[in-house]
């Protein structure tokens, strides 16, 4: 898959991790989502267990791994869209 070329050093740096930083998630914050671990396609943990939540690209259309710090705050922003419904 071709990568955009609007990518910075840092995104491209990232992106061969595919690994999603907080400054790089502020840069495109609509672009990164948190999809469910049993979808299908969603990788697992190195030992094997489904991962409740997983970061997905919706520009490539892949599985990524944010930081703690980016992943921490999806999470919290999923759980205070449940509380509100």
């Amino acid at each position: 898959m071709a990568t955009p070329a609007t990518l910075s050093a840092l995104e491209l740096f990232c992106k061969a991790m595919n690994k999603v930083t907080a400054e790089i998630y502020q840069l495109h914050p609509d672009r990164y989502i948190l999809v469910s671990g049993q979808e299908e396609g969603a990788p697992t943990c190195p030992y094997e267990n489904v991962q409740q939540w997983v970061g997905y690209d919706t520009l490539t259309k892949e599985y990524i791994r944010f930081t703690k710090s980016v992943y921490k705050k999806l999470v919290e922003e999923m759980e205070n869209k449940k509380i509100k419904i």
